[in-house]
């Protein structure tokens, strides 16, 4: 190599090396705003919501999200008890609070789960509704000490490789309905479908 090759290699080496260190120092930051929220609260039982256990409570409590919104927002309080319930849509500067002792329980009706178009992992999807969801919205919270039970165990689909064999015709037996390889059992039609469903 000469001394001009060698010089050239020099002052190309600090230059990449410069860009580079450059590059590392200039990491994008992030700042996530804390949302803020009117005081105004709605308590789901001035919309007819029972803690009984019973009493699918999807409309009272979409109702006070509602009109929490339509009020310039506010805190939707679920106060403490079991209050069964379908999806929940969350929306713009409301605050879904859930007081001590409260349980949120999703439930395992598929039929409360109808498929929409909807999104999975960034691409859209036809999909069973989410227990929770928000759609354009802004300013918004789960808060408190209470406790939101999905009941994910109702949704989940189960592969044959993942059982004994004993344990998957137990779970065959049961219901549900498998896909068209016989190899993945699921809940519901439903469930299948929305797994299944290629884009709207």
């Amino acid at each position: 190599m000469n001394k001009n090759q060698h010089r050239f290699f020099l002052l190309f080496f600090a230059l990449v090396t410069g860009l580079f260190a450059e590059a590392q120092m200039a990491q994008p930051t992030f700042t996530v705003k804390q949302p803020s929220f009117k005081r105004d609260s709605f308590f789901i039982t001035k919309f007819g919501a029972k803690a009984d256990g019973i009493t699918l409570n999807t409309a009272a409590i979409n109702n006070a999200i509602t009109t929490a919104n339509q009020r310039g927002g506010g805190v939707v309080v679920i106060p403490a008890g079991l209050w069964l319930t379908g999806p929940v849509v969350l929306k713009s500067n409301v605050n879904l609070h859930l007081q001590k002792s409260a349980l949120l329980q999703f439930t395992d009706d598929f039929t409360q789960y109808p498929l929409i178009e909807a999104n999975w992992e960034g691409l859209p999807q036809m999909r069973n509704q989410s227990p929770i969801s928000a759609t354009n919205a802004t300013n918004i919270a789960i808060t408190g000490s209470g406790i939101i039970d999905g009941n994910g165990d109702a949704w989940r689909m189960v592969k044959k490789e993942k059982l004994t064999e004993s344990n998957w015709k137990k779970l065959v037996a049961s219901g549900g309905v498998l896909d068209e390889k016989q190899r993945i059992w699921y809940p519901s039609e439903s469930a299948l479908k929305g797994s299944t469903l290629q884009n709207p």
